[in-house]
């Protein structure tokens, strides 16, 4: 008998007039068994949401070759070979914290995993058709909702970087660089710091150094200066350093922001 997942119902026209206006979903899918990831792929396929799918097989891999910001939402297989989903999940969490984690598993064992890295939602394999179309109607809906963004000069070219993706902007060599999930923006002498401060508000941001404007939700924490999740090290006026060290409190501030918003 052949595997029902094979005679997929045809497209669905809403999810395909709800994201016609906009850019593909960018997904990937961890997932170390061809025929899970098979399944998967005619699933998202068949709802009608314009998708761009990459595969791995492996989480290490993921992580290797996937930096913060490329994808929108990543679906873990749980049990994979050398890096399990759990273990992948939370490295990208360290670096990309909007991006959207969907579990797949056959076991219920791991809720409380997928609770700390929040995770999206947590699907039992074989994966339901409606309960998947509920997890991309919520991304897309995300998505097609105005993001924050930063307008950056970069050497005379206009650059909307997302604030979710900015780490910390810096003054090096007289120039200001932006530091992203995707690289370093370089603006040359087209934008100075006090540019950037209207641009980059609290409480998310916090300029915390002559040089420096730091993304709280990045910051892994702080002694002397702050220490990015990313390794980098972000330097605190001795003058702002009670400040700073308050950053938690900052960071819970804007996060109780961000989800009365998304309640509205």
């Amino acid at each position: 008998m052949e595997d029902d997942w094979q005679d997929l119902p045809t497209p669905s026209q809403e999810m395909k007039k709800v994201t016609e206006s906009m850019d593909a979903l960018r997904i990937a899918i961890c997932e170390d068994m061809d025929r899970d990831a098979d399944h998967l792929s005619s699933l998202i396929r068949s709802s009608g949401c314009a998708a761009e799918i990459t595969r791995f097989e492996d989480g290490g891999v993921f992580l290797a070759s996937c930096p913060a910001g490329r994808f929108d939402l990543v679906f873990f297989d749980i049990y994979m070979g050398k890096v399990s989903g759990v273990e992948a999940a939370r490295a990208l969490r360290e670096t990309d914290e909007g991006c959207g984690i969907v579990f797949t598993t056959t076991s219920e064992d791991h809720r409380a995993e997928a609770f700390e890295v929040e995770a999206d939602q947590y699907l039992i394999k074989p994966i339901q058709r409606d309960r998947l179309i509920r997890v991309l109607r919520k991304w897309v809906s995300r998505l097609k909702q105005p993001r924050n963004v930063c307008p950056v000069n970069a050497r005379g070219e206009r650059v909307d970087v997302p604030h979710d993706s900015i780490y910390y902007v810096e003054v090096y060599d007289h120039n200001c660089r932006v530091h992203t999930a995707s690289g370093i923006i370089d603006t040359g002498s087209t934008m100075t710091m006090e540019d950037f401060v209207p641009l980059l508000p609290p409480p998310r941001f916090m300029r915390c150094h002559q040089s420096y404007i730091v993304n709280l939700s990045y910051v892994a924490g702080i002694d002397r200066d702050f220490t990015m999740k990313n390794g980098d090290t972000v330097y605190v006026s001795r003058s702002l350093l009670a400040k700073c060290r308050k950053y938690e409190h900052e960071l819970d501030k804007w996060r109780l922001a961000e989800a009365g918003r998304e309640d509205t």
